[in-house]
């Protein structure tokens, strides 16, 4: 499948390639070294370079050494100093997230970077010289400020894609099934799954009593499609999605996409992409899916959503943590709500 960012052959895989994959894509292989087990606070001392404690076999190497050569190159630009630890250097996000129980053995273009003390041409530097690293992401704000939008007449809240690609995904499992949710993570908050998710275990109760299969779901606040999508896995009739920020539609347009052969449907959009508004107002629908169940995405503001759906069975949303959920539940007058 090619990317919709950098229009490579590698970034994106259909669900089912993924997860026939993901529980060994971060195994050792029987020739991998140990993990070097390296302290993540104290200053590194190491100079890593790019053959450093990779495998003879499998060609991939421990996380912290992926870490450690990017640490070795911002101390070298003079970015960070020489006691400076392997944690200054950022956050790694794998490419394909899964709650990996071991210490994950990294490949080719296998994690983005988010960072905050990085410029752009040493961001592209990491890109050129550490082959590990798909991209390198630049954090605006805190960590506690979530990456999107909060409400319709608020500003956006998004990181800078410095260098490479952005594009990965999560693996999303819950008693009814798995789906591979993508996003472009400089434009979407990071959620990386957890053995134990709070928000997958209030899709399985609403699955076992019956309020998902052969019903209407609503994604109210959809992000990448995450709760809608799982509801269409778990036997849903019909899923309407919609969200108001322009990247979340794009992928949950790409989600359906990549789990098209798990959803058992066909997808595609209804409008030109490339002529939404950032941020979407009054809801529209811009993209349908049907074969197994119908699938409906609109963008726009949730709490105009209610004027032009369907009555549903449930309606789910889940905003941000500091957006007040009444502000949402209010609007909703078509069936029963959830907030998740």
């Amino acid at each position: 499948m090619i990317c919709p960012r950098c229009q490579s052959e590698d970034c994106v895989m259909p669900a089912e390639a993924v997860l026939d994959r993901i529980h060994t894509m971060y195994a050792a292989c029987g020739k991998c070294q140990p993990d070097p087990l390296f302290s993540k606070d104290e200053p590194f001392g190491l100079t890593i370079g790019s053959s450093d404690l990779r495998c003879v076999k499998c060609q991939r190497r421990p996380l912290d050494a992926v870490m450690g050569h990017v640490l070795a190159l911002l101390i070298r630009t003079g970015i960070l100093d020489r006691d400076a630890s392997l944690r200054d250097v950022g956050t790694p996000l794998i490419s394909f997230g899964y709650p990996v129980p071991y210490p994950p053995r990294i490949g080719n273009r296998g994690v983005v970077l988010v960072m905050d003390y990085v410029d752009k041409e040493a961001a592209e530097q990491i890109v050129s010289e550490v082959p590990e690293v798909r991209g390198v992401i630049k954090r605006t704000g805190s960590q506690e400020k979530s990456v999107g939008i909060l409400d319709t007449d608020k500003p956006p809240h998004a990181y800078e894609l410095l260098a490479g690609c952005d594009i990965r995904a999560d693996v999303v499992t819950s008693l009814f099934g798995e789906l591979c949710i993508y996003r472009a993570q400089s434009e979407m908050h990071i959620e990386f799954p957890r053995k134990s998710s709070p928000k997958m275990e209030i899709l399985d109760s609403l699955y076992i009593r019956g309020e998902i299969t052969n019903r209407t779901v609503v994604d109210g606040l959809a992000g990448p499609g995450t709760l809608g999508l799982m509801c269409a896995i778990g036997g849903a009739k019909k899923v309407i999605l919609n969200d108001a920020w322009r990247p979340a539609v794009e992928s949950i347009m790409l989600n359906i996409e990549v789990n098209r052969n798990l959803l058992g449907v066909k997808s595609g959009w209804l409008v030109d992409p490339g002529k939404l508004q950032k941020i979407g107002n009054e809801p529209v629908l811009v993209g349908k899916a049907g074969g197994s169940l119908d699938i409906e995405v609109y963008q726009g503001d949730f709490r105009r959503l209610s004027d032009v759906v369907e009555p549903a069975d449930i309606c789910l949303i889940d905003p941000f943590p500091a957006a007040d959920p009444k502000l949402f539940a209010a609007s909703w007058k078509k069936g029963k709500l959830i907030v998740i």
